[in-house]
């Protein structure tokens, strides 16, 4: 028997789930050239490899410059099938740049609609449960200003935000983005315009010729200049990274994979598990001539990361005994599952603390020896949530009252719709909860 007691702190706790933090990478629809259009397994394979890096938050998003596939004109990409197949958020990406310069964006956006609806049409709810945002565009104001490219003022940027709006609103699949936040991605000095959701930035501190040793301080002037433009508005980084080759001199700016390290490192693992990321990008898709800098994190032909240390310092602890005086968790890379029991010895001893184990989201129990029908309180503190890949994070409290019989062994159950129900719709991406128990009062003896 299991009655709620008392919910303590929990507005941070839905605040954290409100404004969920995404990482990832971004995904080009072809390979080096747009005849080479990447397919369903190229997608669902690095989706797979991301979710496998030993990095110290799940990179289980991806960010999507179009909904188009690749060499039709409105069929959807296939990025939207590996998705559903690999369970991988996405950020959907509306092409508006017109083919031609001053030419409106208005064909590429009814384009990007019919692809999105058939994707919905095929998918449905599947779907739009990844769909954490759509981005109309990308780096258009920033080409726009180039005399020498194709793009879309920011003027034109802020009305295609608000006819997306407005069209998406009463489309066939409008349920499907229902309360999506619609926004756009451009180089931190075009980022902010009217009507987006929220602000994409993309910072290369490489492209300002900037030494590896002036990144970190380059990147954080360019985040805090668009969040204070971007007033309340969420600020997310759509595009960041550092080349590992690059044929052309750009100054101090050097690629190799020390400077890639070093920049993941300094810059990367400042901003990752804070804002919502998209790396750029996990495998080199862009030209193989050498005309362009390869800013691959892994190694297309090996398939290994670059560089050795994608940690950002996150510690590897050694697997714990569970024991009545216990703080510690299981390692972040244990393959066995830590035990899925809780025994208090003495639970009547108030201000005692005790640590339990249990995946997420099954159905946990206490086990409690007593020997006259007891009432005790359990407040749970520090909880410690991390995938097999991560470290202890996160924190929220709630009280229960647990009430057993008169038995020599009782099993109290925690189930779906309070610790497991928070811990899935907060944490969801965390495999195993360890949680540390503190007796608060407690009636009669045990």
């Amino acid at each position: 028997m299991i009655r709620l007691l008392t919910l303590l702190l929990l507005l941070p706790c839905f605040a954290q789930a409100a404004t969920k933090i995404y990482t990832g990478f971004n995904y080009g629809a072809f390979w080096s050239v747009d005849s080479n259009v990447k397919q369903k397994a190229d997608f669902l394979d690095g989706f797979n490899l991301a979710k496998n890096l030993t990095t110290p938050i799940p990179f289980d998003s991806a960010r999507l410059f179009t909904c188009r596939a690749g060499g039709t004109l409105n069929d959807p990409i296939s990025a939207f099938d590996a998705a559903v197949e690999s369970k991988t958020n996405l950020l959907l990406g509306f092409w508006i740049t017109p083919g031609e310069k001053g030419d409106s964006p208005d064909e590429n956006v009814n384009n990007e609609m019919i692809a999105l609806e058939k994707g919905f049409k095929q998918h449905g709810q599947a779907l739009s449960d990844l769909i954490i945002g759509l981005s109309v565009g990308n780096e258009d104001v920033y080409r726009s200003v180039d005399p020498n490219q194709i793009g879309v003022s920011a003027d034109v940027v802020s009305k295609t935000i608000e006819q997306v709006k407005k069209r998406i609103a009463t489309s066939s699949f409008a349920q499907y983005m229902k309360d999506k936040p619609i926004g756009h991605v451009d180089t931190a000095q075009y980022a902010v315009v009217d009507n987006a959701d929220f602000i994409g930035m993309t910072a290369y501190p490489y492209w300002n010729n900037d030494s590896i040793e002036k990144a970190s301080t380059g990147f954080q002037g360019s985040l805090e200049s668009v969040k204070q433009r971007a007033g309340n508005r969420p600020v997310w980084i759509g595009e960041m990274g550092w080349p590992f080759a690059d044929s052309k001199d750009h100054g101090e700016a050097v690629a190799s994979a020390e400077n890639l390290q070093k920049y993941w490192t300094e810059v990367g693992c400042a901003v990752i598990g804070k804002y919502t990321t998209f790396w750029f990008e996990l495998l080199w898709d862009g030209p193989t001539d050498g005309s362009q800098p390869d800013f691959g994190l892994m190694d297309i032909t090996s398939r290994k990361a670059r560089i050795k240390d994608l940690s950002c310092g996150a510690p590897v602890k050694s697997p714990p005994a569970v024991s009545s005086s216990s703080s510690q968790v299981p390692p972040a890379n244990s393959s066995s599952a830590p035990p899925n029991y809780f025994n208090t010895g003495k639970p009547g001893y108030i201000g005692r603390s005790y640590v339990w184990y249990s995946p997420a989201c099954e159905p946990h129990y206490i086990s409690c020896s007593c020997t006259q029908r007891t009432h005790v309180v359990f407040v749970f503190r520090t909880p410690v949530l991390y995938t097999p890949l991560e470290s202890a994070r996160g924190i929220f409290y709630s009280a229960f009252h647990l009430s057993g019989s008169q038995t020599s062994h009782n099993l109290f159950r925690i189930g779906r719709h309070n610790i497991c129900h928070f811990s899935h719709q907060i944490f969801g991406s965390f495999r195993w909860i360890a949680l540390r128990l503190h007796v608060a009062y407690s009636y009669g003896s045990c």
